[in-house]
């Protein structure tokens, strides 16, 4: 009875120590829980923060590009399907390959999203304001059999002038490298002058291309092509002669220095490797 008396008074004397005990593991489960949510938070903060910088360096500092190109160019005169077929059964080719050529592009991309998809993705639309193509042709001398006669050979100039806009994406495998694959459409002026024969007139180009890009400095590859029906306005040396300058009545105005020639279709095709630089 004795024993049975002392388990009941120990056991009432413990139960308030064990529940104290319980409350304080309780307090310091809590105390624990809540430090680990306020790590996580500023885990969660520091997180968003880098993803920022990362953003603001990699996309939004590199959105601007300035290309400057090495161009290979081939121009083909478009005499007509019957002409041309008839030209290559008998394997003739009238197109011309360039001696050298230069371009130069400035624009920018516009990216369609904030925050690049799957952290490494980004879609935009690139704009080109200056798109300045230039290539020089240049043809051999030779032996003019039925005349008896040598004939120098001429260089042709093609320039365009143009505007570039289309789709892009981007992809940031890793730290500051991008890679990039675009297509543009690229409205243009073009002139081209052969023959003492200047033809102009408007011309759609279209160009796709890759680049890959770490930080400033971007190299990449892109083929353009397109073609247009130029008018042709051929310059007459003879109506600035001093034969035919007699007086200031006699000073020929456009029109008697330049004639009109029948129109001509001519396809351009270019590759242009170049070296960019993303600022």
């Amino acid at each position: 009875m004795k024993k049975l008396l002392l388990f009941f008074m120990l056991l009432g004397m413990g139960t308030p120590l064990f529940a104290q005990e319980t409350a304080e593991q309780d307090r310091t489960q809590q105390q624990l829980d809540s430090l680990n949510q306020a790590l996580h938070e500023m885990s969660a903060r520091i997180d968003d923060a880098e993803q920022d910088e990362n953003n603001r360096v990699i996309w939004k500092n590199r959105a601007k590009y300035f290309n400057i190109s090495y161009v290979r160019q081939e121009l083909t005169p478009d005499f007509g399907s019957t002409l041309t077929d008839a030209m290559e059964t008998l394997g003739v080719s009238a197109k011309v390959k360039s001696d050298m050529g230069v371009a130069l592009s400035w624009g920018k991309t516009f990216y369609l999203h904030k925050k690049p998809l799957a952290r490494m993705i980004k879609f935009g639309i690139d704009w080109s304001w200056m798109d300045f193509n230039y290539a020089k042709y240049s043809s051999e001398g030779y032996m003019d059999e039925y005349n008896k006669e040598y004939v120098s050979g001429s260089s042709m100039h093609q320039l365009e002038y143009g505007m570039s806009f289309g789709p892009s994406v981007t992809i940031n495998p890793v730290h500051r490298l991008k890679i990039s694959g675009y297509f543009r459409v690229t409205p243009s002026y073009s002139l081209l002058y052969a023959n003492e024969t200047l033809y102009h007139h408007y011309a759609t180009f279209f160009n796709t291309g890759f680049a890959v890009a770490w930080n400033v400095i971007s190299v990449g590859c892109e083929w353009r092509w397109g073609n247009a029906k130029y008018k042709g306005l051929m310059f007459d040396e003879n109506s600035l002669s001093d034969d035919e300058l007699e007086g200031l009545e006699d000073i020929p105005g456009l029109g008697d220095i330049f004639s009109d020639v029948a129109k001509q279709k001519f396809k351009t095709k270019s590759m242009r490797v170049y070296l960019s630089f993303r600022f």
